[in-house]
């Protein structure tokens, strides 16, 4: 389990929503195989419980979408984070700025080269953001994300500028991180893995137990991540398997507080057409089910 991933409440949240659907509350026989290590190591799924009379059995996994993902968004905080904060109150009222860079920026730096970074990218950004185009929110970008160069950061990147309504973004300094390479194929290809690694358990629990199978799926993703392209990708990746659980949910625990929990697929209706998407919870008020 990655650090930053949160099993036992991921799970909580994901039994709130199916309890909410099916009008039934949960028995108190919930135990998790994994914790108690199953001597059936095949039987090792990370929680079940019974809600109304119907068995179910739940495996969580967080997801990144490429390898390293949450690593190296960790390295990239430590580089980033002070260029934030530096601009933290220096946006004007009703515009928003975005700084792009690429998400291996940070490969490579460290010790006394992180604060030179953080000095020079600091430096471009006082010296040239007043000459930078205005453009409305949510228009396209005016130029390229890796436009920008300058002395003392191995990177290239670009700002932007948009103008907003007072709202939650007036006034804000954001980064993004784009990717290179064919980011959609190593998310299907990460979740491919999801499948291999836990959807034997489930179906085991299914065909000996008669348990409803659920895969619990966590994502804290903030810039490379929705909820469409993983369940797109999901779709693709379990194509012509026969062991698949009967659902798949995501939870969505980028922010503290709402988290956001999401039916990608169940009883054949997937996530354009089931309409179970984006129900918020106070992870404060969850419930922490496994050891994780």
């Amino acid at each position: 389990m990655a650090a930053g991933y949160n099993e036992g409440k991921a799970i909580d949240a994901v039994l709130r929503r199916i309890e909410a659907r099916v009008a039934e509350l949960r028995r108190g026989d919930g135990w998790s195989p994994d914790d108690q290590s199953d001597p059936d190591k095949d039987r090792r799924v990370d929680y079940v419980c019974t809600i109304g009379d119907q068995l179910y059995a739940f495996e969580h996994t967080g997801i990144e979408p490429f390898e390293n993902q949450i690593e190296m968004e960790v390295h990239n905080r430590n580089l980033f984070e002070p260029v934030v904060a530096h601009f933290a109150n220096k946006v004007p009222a009703r515009e928003y700025w975005e700084l792009h860079s690429p998400v291996e920026a940070s490969v490579g730096i460290s010790g006394g080269k992180i604060k030179q970074v953080q000095n020079a990218l600091i430096g471009w950004i006082t010296a040239n953001a007043s000459a930078l185009p205005v453009t409305r929110f949510g228009d396209r970008y005016p130029y390229s994300a890796q436009k920008e160069s300058t002395p003392g950061v191995p990177f290239r990147f670009a700002l932007y500028r948009s103008s907003v309504p007072d709202c939650g973004l007036s006034g804000v300094f954001w980064r993004r991180e784009g990717i290179s390479g064919n980011l959609e194929d190593a998310r299907r290809s990460r979740l491919e893995r999801v499948c291999d690694d836990k959807f034997a358990k489930l179906a085991k629990w299914k065909r000996d137990e008669g348990a409803r199978s659920i895969l619990v799926m966590e994502e804290n993703d903030l810039s490379s991540t929705n909820h469409q392209l993983v369940a797109e990708a999901m779709a693709r990746a379990e194509a012509g398997r026969h062991d698949t659980p009967d659902e798949i949910f995501l939870v969505s625990t980028i922010r503290p507080n709402p988290w956001w929990v999401t039916c990608l697929r169940r009883d054949g209706a997937n996530y354009y057409d089931d309409g179970e998407r984006f129900h918020e919870l106070d992870p404060v008020n969850l419930t922490q089910l496994t050891s994780r």
